[in-house]
Parts: C-alpha cells; sequence; structure tokens
C-alpha cells in the first residue's frame, strides 16, 4: 500500500509543472540605482604639472562623465570611457549565481593604455574597501580585453587553481582536466620574480569574441567557490577554491559584489541579468 502511494505521489510530480527561476535585471536601463562607482585619477597620473599630488575622485564622485548611461541605436547601455580607472559595483553582495551580459568596444583609449588593446573586466566575489586594489577591490576577474575575453586574472589578495598547461616558455592556457595550478597575485614591481606575470595570467582556451563593435554574450556561473567564463555560449575556463591568498586557515571567497571595470578603453555593457543556482550545472 505503502509503495503504491509513494509511486503515486511520484506520479502527480512528476505531471505537476516547475517552477522556473526568472532571471532578474541588474541595471534597470535609466540610472545607476543599486550601483555605486569608484574612480581613480584621469589617466593615472598621480602628480600635476607642479608636482602637487592628484587625489583620487574615489567614491560616487564622477565629475568627467566616465561611466554614464548612454543612448544607443539598440537602446540604453553603460558606456565607460576608461579615461579614469576605476569602476561601477553592484550595492548589493551576491553568491551562487548565473550571470549574463552585453559587452562591446567603443573607440576610444586613454593614457597610459592608449596604444594597447582595448581592456575592461568583469570582476567577481569583490570584497573589501573601493580602491584598496589598485582602482578596485580585491576579486576574481572574468577578463574583457580585446582578443582576451575570458581569460582570469586576480585582483588584490585572492587566489584560485585552474587547470592548464604550459602555453609558451612563459604563460598557461585552461585546458579541462589537466592538472590543477594556482594562480595568485604576484608582485610585479621590480624587483619581481620574472614569471609573476605567468602566476597571475591565465589564458582562456580559445578565442570566441566577435569582431570589434559587435555584442558579445558574456556569462558567469558562480558556485561555492568554483566558477565558468563563457564567451558567446563557449566554455572557456573552469576555476576552483577561489579563496584569500595565503590565509590559515584557508579563507573561501565565494561571494561579494559584481564589478565593472574602467581601465583605460571605451566600452559599453547592457542587459545584465542575474538567477539564484543550486548547483553547478552541467556544461
Amino acid at each position: 500500500m505503502n509503495r503504491i502511494i509513494l509511486c503515486l505521489l511520484v506520479f502527480i510530480y512528476s505531471c505537476t509543472p516547475q517552477k522556473q527561476v526568472e532571471w532578474t535585471s541588474l541595471w534597470n536601463g535609466e540610472d545607476f540605482s543599486g550601483w555605486h562607482t569608484y574612480l581613480g585619477t584621469l589617466n593615472q597620473k598621480s602628480v600635476d604639472a607642479d608636482g602637487n599630488e592628484i587625489k583620487p575622485f574615489g567614491l560616487d564622485n564622477d565629475p568627467n562623465g566616465i561611466i554614464t548611461v548612454a543612448q544607443l541605436a539598440d537602446g540604453s547601455a553603460i558606456r565607460i570611457s576608461g579615461q579614469a580607472w576605476g569602476m561601477i559595483f553592484t550595492e548589493q553582495d551576491y553568491k551562487n549565481y548565473h550571470l549574463k551580459l552585453k559587452v562591446k568596444w567603443g573607440e576610444e583609449r586613454h593614457a597610459p593604455r592608449a596604444q594597447d588593446k582595448r581592456d575592461s573586466g568583469l570582476l567577481y566575489h569583490g570584497f573589501g574597501e573601493p580602491g584598496s586594489a589598485y582602482s578596485w577591490m580585491p576579486s576574481q576577474e572574468l577578463q574583457i580585453q580585446e582578443g582576451d575575453m575570458g581569460d582570469y586574472w586576480p585582483v588584490g589578495n585572492v587566489e584560485i587553481d585552474i587547470p592548464s598547461v604550459k602555453k609558451d616558455s612563459v604563460y598557461y592556457i585552461y585546458k579541462e582536466g589537466a592538472p590543477l595550478r594556482k594562480f595568485y597575485f604576484a608582485d610585479l614591481s621590480p624587483p619581481s620574480p620574472p614569471d609573476s606575470v605567468a602566476m597571475r595570467r591565465c589564458f582562456k582556451s580559445e578565442d570566441a569574441e566577435k569582431p570589434h563593435g559587435q555584442w558579445n554574450d558574456i556569462e558567469l556561473i558562480c558556485h561555492g567557490d568554483s566558477s565558468v567564463h563563457i564567451v558567446n555560449g563557449t566554455v572557456v575556463m573552469r576555476l576552483y577554491n577561489s579563496r584569500v591568498m595565503k590565509s590559515n586557515p584557508p579563507q573561501t571567497v565565494d561571494e561579494g559584489k559584481i564589478i565593472l571595470q574602467s581601465e583605460g578603453a571605451e566600452v559599453f555593457y547592457k542587459d545584465i541579468e542575474i538567477k539564484p543556482i543550486e548547483s553547478m550545472p552541467k556544461l
């Protein structure tokens, strides 16, 4: 009898439509309600022509319109000019989520990266004081850079493990199933170890970025201390054991602010949406 009841309950459950978790917009398309900005100095200058110290613009102070709402032909977007390094970041902390957004490059580039690749970044699990890690805060980075979308960089006092193999004589590249290698915030100021950049950067598995001027679909999935970087539908990296660098006992970094970087280049973001997840999906 109990078995019959159990089978009946299973049948009823299987026939009952299950509630789908809905996407929620993180940006309202009109203003920066629910977000804050933090900006350093224009063009990364530390002193003026007279040798006087230039102070960062700081929190929610943007007199030059570095981060604004732009009206484009296909709708509104967050425009980041990049003229001052800094960020726009969520007021709320997030944990165990699937995030998606669209990003495309503008034309402007500014010193000290006026001749370099256009650069920005989607930072996640941000914590601590704004400006405590260069012009950002300690966090993990899904790199948004021309030709390098999906790469990993640590920002501030964090580290993570990534399956990777040698790409060349210096760098490592993500390879699913490879041994885990630790990537962490190695000091780049001289004198620094010759492989200090290799300690920080892991290349994505393949280039899935669209041509300049087209919108790219970026997805970030975070559950526990693991994350997945997805560019235009392609999984380009899986990351594990997000944590504070050299913490004893180990301190997991699995939640925090979501951040969009200003780092020398004009870039546009839109359609920023998020939904909670209960486990890491199979991809």
